[in-house]
């Protein structure tokens, strides 16, 4: 049987020759282009015949051995002897009259069993009246009436094309061998007669009682003639004039064969609607997906709801109820994740599990998310999680104030649903979380993890206001009731360090250069030679002294000037001097263009014991995250500085105990130590051992920071906070009271104090530290010199032991944070 469903849109063309130059197998597909057809009604003739049913039987009787040669005949005999049955059948009136022998030829084409349930008619050709239908059919009121284009949801000039092109393809077929595949049927969509929700039928269509006859001689079309018709498909008025209509009829009839595909319509137009964005973030999205799902499960009544959770402790942030639209979980509700303990989505957040609920009031203890459902008429509900990536990223809900109305059964289908809904939650929440990220970036910059929950919730409250049009104003962000530590790791007397290096490197190249001069004297006898000897043993003399500000770049414009300009002019005059010259040259060859031997050597020893540090640093310090989140900046100087800020203020939940601080310092501490001790281990590995210094300051009361738009990082907030701030800033100068002595010295710790109850404080941790072999016994209490604006500063100054091995090995496993735990901090 011939099944060809007429086109609903042609895209792709493609074709091929058989050996005989024949067209075969050319698939057509339509795109939304615009479509040339001038005429208003169908354009070729078409006739209703029962002839080819006879025809068709008797070329059965011929090649089909089962067939019934007595019965064929008696279907013929039975037409013939009906004489307005036969030829052309001019009014479907004279179908009705005679209507017994109908049924008795269509007998075979509508089989008894099927004819109670199959959705089957005869028609005319390309016309949607039938003139033979089944009884459920019939009921259905498809083939009734003349709004068909509606019935399609097609305009009738689009209907009338696709009818035309459908016609061309089956002339092009019998007579021009070339034959293209229409790849959609046409879907009816009628309301049902007891939900009143739509439902949807696809049509197919048998051709075997129809044919086409050419009206005279068949004009002659050429290979390409073909393929041009076929790559302007959308132009019927140019295949109209190659093809003129009154050339052909259509005569017989045609089977229409529905099936109904509601469900496979509406997942398939489900799967197109969670394609696009708005679909899970506006209201119209939203209940045009609550109707698709009333039309797939059949009930007219049930009401949709799904909620975003990218993660539970994000439950309680603006972020995740962006993507609100539930039954009770909606963008302005006040319930929290603890109102949902005990509560019918717990377990579907917390566990995964899918609950289904036969009837709410039967709930003997209902919780607060229960009496909110009730009292919004729903007594019949599926939660289920939806599952992205096995991660829970957030529930639906289907709901109906009929209890038992939907079941175990309905979930069948909603595990179909499942991953569609959770993969456009993920898409929603992904171009949310790229908003948000924009904002961040443009108004903050990186943001350290544990407060980009709160930069998150600015930059969401900041989207509100922009899509109300009011002020655009970004919130501040403010912590408050915050407790600061702040570490550093200088390199002792850098700046000296860095002068030597630079004379170093100075003096050698002004000795090369001096070797140049002299290999040439005595050849050149010059008089300006012994003048650039001079010159060179002057500034030779006053860098050896002491380097000035401008000595360098003195130094450098001589040479570069007035030295070595005059190599090539040596080069000639006196060969010998060419190797000194080259010596010069090779020792400048860098991209600096100077002697940097010394330097180097510095640079690398720096950057191997800030990138030790920094190192070490970054791996504790994310361990210590584990044990409780806060807030940590390290930035490079010299050495390398931190800020640590923990606070309940820091955090979503606001959890937060004494302990934690306590636990962080002792932790601080240790850290210190190990700091030190590493670098004492690496100085045997350094081209210049430098030694570094370690300074702990301890703030005992609470501060606030806020973050500087301006600046684009965190600063203490408010006038009493301030003295913190200048400390910090002051503190790696001063000196012990009395004396030119640094409070900072190599191989110390130095614990920068204001309260003697830190004093007293520290004192336990560092019993402890002596206790695990960290430090030497001897501690010394210092009085630091008053700084400006700051008095009253005291410190603890420690001695590292690095020479006894310790009870625990950090490289080998043993973790700073079991080691602090492991002291007594209450």
């Amino acid at each position: 049987m011939l099944r060809t469903p007429f086109p609903l849109h042609v895209t792709n063309i493609h074709m091929s020759k058989i050996d005989k130059g024949n067209f075969h197998e050319s698939v057509v597909s339509i795109s939304n282009n615009d479509i040339f057809l001038s005429v208003d009604k169908f354009p070729f003739k078409t006739s209703l015949s029962l002839s080819p049913l006879i025809a068709y039987w008797e070329n059965k009787e011929k090649t089909d051995p089962s067939c019934n040669p007595a019965r064929v005949r008696e279907l013929a005999d039975l037409l013939r002897n009906t004489s307005d049955l036969t030829g052309t059948i001019e009014q479907v009136s004279v179908i009705e009259k005679h209507m017994e022998t109908v049924d008795i030829l269509m007998e075979d084409i509508f089989p008894s069993a099927l004819w109670e349930n199959e959705m089957m008619a005869a028609v005319v050709p390309f016309h949607f009246e039938s003139f033979y239908a089944s009884p459920k059919l019939e009921d259905l009121k498809l083939l009734k009436g003349d709004n068909y284009a509606e019935l399609l949801n097609l305009d009738p000039k689009t209907l009338l094309f696709r009818l035309t092109l459908s016609a061309y393809t089956l002339i092009l077929e019998k007579f021009y061998n070339a034959n293209f595949s229409i790849d959609e049927p046409f879907i009816f969509t009628v309301k049902d007669k007891l939900t009143g929700l739509p439902r949807h039928y696809k049509l197919l269509i048998d051709l075997k009682f129809m044919e086409v006859k050419a009206k005279g001689e068949i004009k002659k079309l050429s290979a390409q003639e073909i393929n041009f018709l076929i790559n302007r498909y959308n132009d019927l008025d140019l295949w109209m004039m190659k093809l003129p209509p009154e050339n052909f009829e259509f005569s017989g009839f045609s089977l229409y064969d529905f099936t109904e595909v509601t469900n496979e319509e509406t997942l398939s137009s489900l799967r197109l609607n969670l394609l696009d964005r708005s679909s899970v973030s506006t209201e119209e999205g939203f209940l045009n997906l609550q109707q698709k799902l009333r039309i797939l499960f059949g009930l007219p009544d049930i009401r949709l709801g799904f909620s975003s959770c990218p993660s539970l402790h994000e439950f309680d942030t603006s972020y995740a109820r962006r993507i609100w639209n539930g039954l009770v979980l909606t963008q302005n509700c006040d319930l929290m994740l603890k109102d949902l303990n005990n509560s019918i989505y717990e377990p579907v957040l917390r566990r995964g599990n899918t609950i289904i609920v036969e009837d709410l009031k039967q709930f003997a203890n209902p919780t607060r998310v229960e009496q909110q459902l009730l009292e919004s008429g729903i007594r019949n509900l599926i939660v289920a999680p939806l599952v992205y990536d096995k991660q829970i990223i957030g529930l639906m809900e289907l709901a109906s104030p009929i209890p038992g109305e939907l079941n175990a059964l309905s979930t069948i289908r909603l595990k179909e649903l499942l991953p569609l809904f959770a993969l456009a939650i993920n898409r929603s929440l992904g171009e949310l979380r790229n908003s948000i990220q924009s904002i961040i970036k443009e108004k903050y910059t990186a943001i350290h993890p544990v407060v980009e929950w709160r930069f998150t919730k600015a930059a969401v409250n900041l989207l509100e206001k922009i899509e109300r049009n009011v002020s655009s104003e970004i919130e501040p962000i403010v912590f408050r009731e915050i407790y600061p530590l702040y570490g550093a790791s200088d390199i002792r007397g850098s700046a000296t360090e860095r002068n030597k290096a630079i004379q170093g490197d100075l003096l050698e190249q002004l000795v090369l250069a001096k070797e140049v001069i002299l290999a040439v004297k005595d050849n050149l006898p010059l008089s300006i030679l012994d003048e650039l000897v001079f010159k060179i043993d002057k500034y030779s003399l006053n860098i050896l002294n002491e380097l000035g500000s401008g000595d360098e770049v003195l130094v450098l414009d001589f040479l570069r000037t007035e030295i070595e300009p005059l190599f090539d002019h040596f080069s000639r005059k006196r060969p010998a001097a060419q190797a000194a010259i080259q010596a010069y040259r090779n020792a400048i060859n860098n991209p600096y263009r100077v002697v940097y031997n010394k330097r180097r050597a510095y640079e690398e020893s720096l950057f191997m014991i800030n990138e030790t540090i920094s190192t070490f640093l970054e791996r504790e310090e994310e361990k210590a995250q584990q044990l409780f989140p806060h807030y940590f900046e390290k930035y490079r100087t010299d050495g390398l500085e931190y800020n640590i800020y923990i606070g309940s203020s820091l955090l979503n939940n606001g959890d937060y105990d004494p302990i934690y601080l306590k636990n962080m310092r002792l932790w601080q501490l240790m850290l210190t130590c190990e700091i030190a001790r590493r670098i004492h281990k690496l100085r045997a590995n350094l081209k210049l051992p430098l030694e570094i210094t370690q300074l702990i300051l301890v703030h005992s009361d609470p501060i606030s920071i806020r973050f500087r738009l301006d600046e684009k990082k965190f600063d203490v907030d408010g006038a009493n906070n301030i003295r913190y701030e200048i400390i910090k800033k002051r503190i790696d100068k001063a000196t012990v009271r009395g004396s030119e002595e640094r409070i900072t010295q190599p191989g110390k710790i130095a614990i920068v104090y204001t309260q003697q109850k830190d004093a007293v404080e520290y004192q336990r941790y560092i019993d402890f530290l002596h206790s695990e072999g960290y430090i030497h016994e001897e501690v010394e209490h210092l009085e630091v010199e008053e700084l400006p604006g700051v008095p009253g500063l005291k410190a603890l100054r420690l001695s590292i032991n690095f020479r006894e091995e310790l009870r625990h090995d950090i490289d080998a496993g043993d973790e700073l944070l079991n080691i602090a735990q492991s002291a007594s901090l209450n």
